[in-house]
């Protein structure tokens, strides 16, 4: 594995844990979770575009759209569901325990499309050295939650 791709990921990681918080405060400023999602998304918006703009000068080929298949579109609804849901629960458990538990949910629906072969992806069934990695992580999310 290319480590800029490690590196970039934990990146990521690191910008995402900042985005439930701004967003509740977003929330409380406005007056609405659902305002602040769609100002959070919105923002997003505006950034891919230019992004397509500067960088991606294929044509839109919109004719392609009616040949994806029903679930392509459940990206955009996650996003906005996970946008939504992170500025509502996390400032109620607070950020760190937000993101232990999302990323037990990620590890364990991953794992449920990795063994069905959902989305197209190749089947990669879940041994049992996955499911103590698993395991493991759900120990970790326990241990965080301990107020000792």
């Amino acid at each position: 594995m290319n480590i800029l791709y490690l590196v970039a990921a934990f990146g990521l990681g690191a910008l995402i844990s900042m985005q439930p918080p701004i967003n509740a405060q977003i929330s409380t400023v406005l007056g609405s979770p659902l305002l602040a999602a769609t100002c959070s998304i919105t923002i997003s918006l505006v950034m891919i575009l230019i992004a397509r703009a500067a960088l991606d000068h294929a044509p839109i080929g919109w004719s392609r759209f009616p040949g994806l298949p029903w679930w392509a579109l459940v990206g955009g609804a996650v996003g906005a569901l996970f946008v939504l849901g992170a500025l509502i629960v996390a400032p109620k458990i607070g950020v760190a325990a937000f993101f232990v538990f999302v990323v037990l949910g990620q590890l364990t629906g991953s794992a449920v499309v990795d063994q069905i072969g959902a989305f197209d992806v190749p089947l990669n069934p879940i041994t049992w050295p996955r499911a103590a990695g698993i395991l493991l992580v759900f120990a970790g999310v326990a241990l965080t939650q301990l107020r000792v």
